[in-house]
């Protein structure tokens, strides 16, 4: 296979959970790295994420890592955004794109059309689902689709080791912090109906991009106190989502 990955520029791998995606994704990102081959992975799995924190969308290349705050750990949370971060997303020259396991019918396969028809793969990657409109969503794909088999290597993991997986990647992000102060009047949710409460996520913004994470420790009537990376300072516009951990992260069970 690996001559079928290196004629195409632009790859998409989907599949359901526990398929094989993000290890075929991490093959081909060593494979194209081998050749020399200049390029952008992008990582959409905003719940088991390979090359950013969970929720947020993720590309890198030879001049680092870009991502956007989607704010959620499923596509289904809120697909509009979700599929505007994955537009926002660098798609020129070769790519390859990681995707959740989101498959079901009727919207998990619109949204896998969708980003499709966004990112224009030349060609898709696809493993094996149970769901009973998948060959129908793989014969109704333009592009050219390859099909492969589940690896047996891969291991499958429940709903509490996905959320182990989630709390180690904010474990380490969050290795070094500090408290800030921010004014109510700077946050701005990154869905309608939303508040903010303790443990919500921020992400902070400067030009429209996002730049790093953080969260809600106490909320007030004007301020809110959070918690940010101890290199870090402060922006004027920070957007929360409802996606809520318990404090202190360093002291959650993970066995």
């Amino acid at each position: 296979m690996e001559e079928v990955f290196l004629l195409h520029r632009r790859i998409l791998i989907i599949g359901p959970v526990d398929s094989g995606k993000s290890f075929l994704f991490r093959k081909i990102i060593e494979l194209w790295k081998k050749r020399g081959y200049r390029f952008t992975a992008i990582d959409t799995d905003v719940g088991q994420s390979t090359l950013g924190l969970p929720t947020t969308i993720t590309s890198m290349n030879r001049e680092g890592k870009q991502f956007f705050f989607y704010g959620f750990s499923s596509p289904r949370a809120h697909p509009f955004r979700f599929l505007s971060g994955v537009s926002r997303m660098n798609k020129q020259g070769r790519i390859v794109v990681d995707t959740t396991g989101y498959v079901e019918f009727p919207h998990g396969l619109e949204i896998k059309k969708a980003k499709i028809e966004i990112l224009q793969p030349d060609l898709v990657v696809a493993f094996p689902s149970s769901d009973h409109s998948w060959e129908e969503f793989i014969a109704s794909i333009s592009t050219k689709v390859v099909k492969m088999e589940r690896d047996p290597n891969v291991k499958r993991r429940g709903p509490k080791e996905r959320a182990i997986h989630r709390i180690r990647k904010f474990q380490e992000f969050f290795k070094k912090t500090r408290e800030t102060v921010i004014p109510r009047a700077s946050l701005f949710p990154v869905k309608l109906g939303i508040t903010p409460e303790k443990g919500a996520l921020l992400s902070f913004r400067k030009a429209n991009k996002d730049l790093f994470l953080g969260y809600i420790k106490e909320v007030g009537n004007e301020w809110v106190s959070a918690v940010i990376p101890a290199d870090r300072e402060p922006t004027s516009t920070v957007l929360f989502s409802s996606y809520l951990f318990k404090e202190p992260i360093k002291q959650q069970t993970l066995f």
